[in-house]
């Protein structure tokens, strides 16, 4: 098997990324002797054309300093590929007009649904950013089509290939602070990456607040089962920031901007439990820095360096591990994208079962819906399976969404 073919559907702004090699493009050319970007997909004409200029201008910058360093294979690839980069508004007609391996999902969560079943129905695998969409019912549902595929899913949780996250995992699995009780996890920023997060009725939680569930869960480990939820003391989920300057104008915040919850995460086998305590928010943070503790001490990450304190408080940094080989380029960006993308090409190419996969992706949403649910019933303790007799009352996921969002948020923040 050769190179696989991969198109993209979504040329919005996660798809240029932050700056400094963060997303999803700036790993197209890392992965260009294993993958090659064949087509990119959206329904809008100006983002698609930013796209493909954007991969034009990495591309061959990235060509020419192949060339600077003696390596003409990997420029003509870059060059080749550049050039027979095909743009589509339809992803029917990119799905038949190419001959796909896989294809990457980057739009806004409640268009994920109905594309998922296209790819699908067309025999093609998924790569799809998160949240997988915006209730555990419809994630349930599309849960069930991916096993009746032939297909290879992937949920896109960049942060588990992350450098940082992925050491501080080892060095828990081989014991280095003992047997873990707690991690705690903060992401929290000022705003949202987009205020039409907020349109789509995402909230900080759906956003920021489902890569902080499923990291926690890969670092406690993904043979721990969520049990529990609870939303946290003062705010919970709260709407803090009541109205926002959008666009120049004063507008009304419909959706939560600060969740502070726990999750309790229990070993099937031996009933050891793990707590993670999370916070996500569009409001800034209140919450001290990441940390795993254990019972014969604890690890964060200073500076650069991930930090191991024993139980006498004395520190011991660990260096950061990056690949080093002379002849391989180190990942671009700091946030996992590149190495997510290299690992789905290779779970497609060995027809492989993805460690973070569509199942994991709807458990993750039942966690975050539990949390509105705790908070709709005064931050009580509420368990998935409790939850999940609950959503099941709701005939339609539109429905469930409105009335957690109605009775899940404590609206007791600013309101100018």
């Amino acid at each position: 098997m050769g190179r696989l073919h991969y198109g993209i559907l979504g040329a919005g702004n996660i798809f240029f990324g932050w700056g400094n090699g963060s997303g999803h493009l700036p790993g197209c050319p890392w992965v260009i002797e294993e993958g090659r970007l064949a087509a990119i997909c959206d329904i809008n004409r100006d983002n698609l054309n930013k796209a493909a200029s954007a991969t034009r201008r990495l591309y061959l910058d990235k060509a020419a300093q192949h060339r600077a360093a003696g390596r003409e294979d990997l420029a003509q690839l870059l060059e080749n590929d550049c050039n027979s980069l095909k743009l589509y508004s339809s992803l029917e007609e990119m799905l038949q007009s190419e001959k796909l391996d896989f294809t990457v999902i980057i739009t806004p969560c409640e268009h994920h649904a109905e594309a998922i079943r296209k790819i699908l129905a067309a025999g093609c695998h998924i790569l799809c950013e998160k949240p997988l969409v915006r209730t555990w019912l419809e994630a349930q549902a599309l849960a069930d089509c991916v096993s009746n595929s032939d297909c290879i899913f992937l949920y896109g949780e960049n942060l588990i290939y992350a450098d940082p996250f992925h050491d501080v995992r080892k060095l828990i699995a081989k014991g280095e602070i003992g047997e873990l009780d707690t991690v705690r996890i903060p992401f929290s920023i000022s705003k949202p990456g987009n205020y039409n997060y907020a349109n789509g009725r995402v909230g900080a939680l759906l956003d920021n607040g489902i890569h902080a569930i499923t990291l926690a869960w890969h670092i406690i480990g993904f043979d721990y089962v969520p049990q529990t939820v609870k939303a946290l003391h003062p705010d919970g989920i709260a709407t803090r920031i009541g109205k926002r300057l959008i666009d120049g104008e004063a507008q009304e915040f419909t959706v939560e901007d600060y969740a502070n919850f726990a999750v309790l995460f229990v070993h099937p086998q031996t009933g050891h439990w793990v707590s993670a305590i999370l916070e996500a928010s569009w409001s800034f943070g209140d919450m001290t820095a990441f940390k795993a503790t254990g019972n014969k001490g604890e690890i964060s990450i200073k500076d650069g360096k991930i930090m191991v304190e024993d139980a006498y408080g004395n520190s011991h940094p660990r260096n950061i591990s990056h690949g080093g080989f002379l002849n391989s380029e180190p990942p671009p960006g700091y946030g996992g994208h590149p190495q997510q993308l290299l690992n789905m090409i290779r779970l497609v190419r060995k027809n492989a079962v993805p460690l973070c996969d569509i199942r994991k992706a709807a458990e993750s949403l039942a966690i975050a819906q539990s949390a509105y649910l705790s908070e709709a019933r005064g931050k009580t303790a509420v368990t998935l399976d409790e939850f999940k007799q609950y959503a099941g009352k709701f005939s339609h996921t539109d429905e469930l969404l409105e009335e957690l969002l109605s009775k899940g948020i404590n609206k007791g923040g600013l309101r100018a």
